[in-house]
């Protein structure tokens, strides 16, 4: 019912402001597009399954239109990824659903003051805290359903917005509505202020599982994030954020409530050659020492590793999958970039997985070696290459098969975008 009375006055609002509209002519309908596909070969990743390889190809391909005007404009965009699996076998074959990916209005006055409602996608910087709003759906959409307000002013940048995400969504187009996006529907406000390199974040969400399975949940994080280029060109970024979490009863298992955090810290700079370094390290929190796991309020994307968010599947909790749910996860990291020509862009990565529940153990090494392309004419594409040695984390704690071998990720990916 929430979702039928937004859609509604997201269509009355959007009549009204074609309606006020003096000329047609100062219209312009723009159309744009794009197919991406992927293969992903992951060697032993899934080591807690039965068959531990997975080999598949997926296909995501969009299509939508803008309405602009000077002042206003409006978005809709269909999206439909299926994946085929080439192993194990999974059977007939299926192309999954057709969404409504962005279905959105935009007001804008001057550039100072723009107000977004409806379907839309809203990252804040790298997406510590804020990209991705649908992490069980793969890679098809990050979208929200939401109210959005930007300003801007002699004292700095406002960004607030008000969102609600159902577990499913009551918009699918074609086929699969039953299948859940987020582990509950969700109620959130966030506010950023931004000031010089700070940016200070306030994020209230509550989830609440229409199917019973989990207890219902609030957190409130409160972030601050510094952001400084020096005149030599290093970039320092330092971010933390602090949570409250409530958690009400469920059967047998009283409320509760608690603290977690999350943090990273990188330095970047040249190193001559045309060689970027970054150097740094991320935490967040685990269960025990006092506090919580940390939920990122729209942060469970590969932000860390491409290969790794699949591993955490087999840390999955009753009603929960942990599928890019860093929690418990913290480590140093290194990073080489260098670009090769000027259509191509090599990456070369390290990074440390440590858990710190109970003692810090060893989740392992992970190594990144990427290599990415823009061929001209809407083409770009990369291929990327990942290892992971697992560390003692990994010695089948939980009833789960013990992880000892090193397991590789490989993927290539063609993305062909016109408008």
């Amino acid at each position: 019912m929430k979702s039928t009375l937004f859609l509604l006055s997201l269509v009355l609002l959007q009549a009204g402001a074609l309606a006020d509209s003096v000329r047609a002519e100062d219209w312009v309908f723009i159309t744009a597009g794009d197919l991406r596909v992927r293969q992903e070969i992951l060697d032993g990743v899934y080591h807690f399954a039965p068959e531990s390889d997975r080999n598949w190809i997926r296909m995501r391909s969009r299509l939508g239109g803008q309405l602009v005007h000077d002042t206003q404009g409006g978005e809709i965009r269909l999206a439909n990824e299926h994946r085929h699996i080439l192993h194990p076998d999974s059977g007939d074959f299926d192309w999954d659903e057709l969404v409504l990916d962005r279905l959105l209005w935009r007001w804008g006055r001057g550039g100072s003051t723009t107000f977004t409602l409806g379907r839309q996608d809203i990252i804040w910087d790298r997406g510590f805290l804020v990209l991705e709003g649908h992490p069980l759906d793969g890679s098809r959409s990050i979208y929200q359903d939401a109210a959005r307000l930007q300003l801007e002013r002699c004292w700095g940048r406002l960004d607030l917005f008000a969102s609600y995400n159902p577990k499913r969504d009551p918009l699918v187009l074609v086929d699969d509505k039953d299948r859940a996006l987020t582990d509950a529907d969700e109620t959130a406000l966030a506010v950023r202020l931004t000031r010089g390199a700070w940016k200070w974040s306030l994020i209230w969400k509550g989830e609440d599982d229409p199917d019973g399975l989990l207890a219902d949940l609030a957190t409130t994080t409160l972030g601050a994030r510094y952001d400084h280029t020096f005149e030599q060109g290093a970039q320092l970024l330092a971010e933390l954020a602090v949570q409250y979490q409530s958690r009400s009863a469920l059967g047998s298992e009283p409320a509760d409530q608690g603290w977690a955090l999350a943090g990273q810290s990188f330095l970047t700079k040249g190193l001559g050659h045309e060689v970027t370094g970054e150097a740094g390290f991320f935490y967040y929190s685990g269960s025990g020492k006092g506090l919580r796991d940390f939920r990122a309020p729209w942060g469970r994307w590969p932000k860390w590793s491409e290969m790794y968010i699949y591993t955490l599947i087999g840390e999955s909790t009753a009603g929960r999958v942990h599928v890019a749910a860093w929690e418990n996860i913290a480590g140093p990291r290194l990073t080489l970039r260098r670009p090769l020509g000027e259509r191509y862009q090599a990456r070369f990565g390290v990074t440390e997985l440590l858990a710190p529940v109970p003692r810090w153990e060893a989740r392992g090494w992970l190594t990144e070696t990427e290599l990415k392309a823009d061929l001209g004419r809407g083409l770009t594409g990369h291929v990327l290459w990942e290892m992971f040695q697992p560390g003692s984390y990994h010695d089948g704690r939980g009833g789960l098969p013990p992880l000892t071998d090193t397991i590789p990720f490989l993927r290539w990916q063609v993305t062909y975008a016109f408008n």
